[in-house]
């Protein structure tokens, strides 16, 4: 039996571009949130779509990452967050990365809502107060409105 030689793509960038750069944008620029995020993290890890290093990706990390955010993709904006709290503190970015964090954290399970959590309280410790309330609004602000419980009929008592 022949071996089959394995390759891996992050060692052995692919020669020619599969397009995956290409159809990510296509889906972003209609609207999917998925994409969007995808799109954004691609441009967040400085690589390309063959594995090579680009530089100046940051703004556009942050445009899709973004959209995706606002669209409610709690993976998004997790992520969009970890890039403002990496980022130096200008303009209220680690405020803003901790609003992100607050509310990635209620739509994400396990590991990922720890790391969200994690993320918060590392950066919330050197915020000052002021700026952990605009934080806390923030995410209040964004989070999703659940709707009222309705009351089985039979439940409801009168006064």
């Amino acid at each position: 039996m022949g071996r089959l030689p394995l390759r891996s793509s992050i060692l052995e960038p692919r020669a020619r571009s599969d397009g995956v750069e290409k159809r990510l944008l296509q889906a972003a620029e209609a609207g999917d949130a998925r994409a969007q995020c995808n799109l954004g993290t691609l441009y967040g890890n400085a690589l390309d779509d063959n594995g090579y290093t680009v530089e100046g990706q940051r703004p556009q990390a942050i445009r899709w990452l973004l959209a995706a955010a606002e669209q409610g993709l709690p993976r998004a904006q997790v992520k969009l967050a970890e890039i403002f709290a990496d980022a130096p503190d200008t303009s209220g970015s680690h405020s803003a990365a901790c609003g992100w964090f607050l509310l990635a954290a209620l739509g994400l399970r396990g590991i990922q809502r720890h790391r969200a959590r994690s993320g918060y309280e590392r950066l919330a410790a050197h915020l000052s107060p002021k700026q952990l309330a605009r934080a806390k609004r923030f995410a209040r602000d964004r989070a999703p409105k659940l709707p009222l419980r309705t009351a089985h009929p039979e439940a409801v008592e009168t006064q």
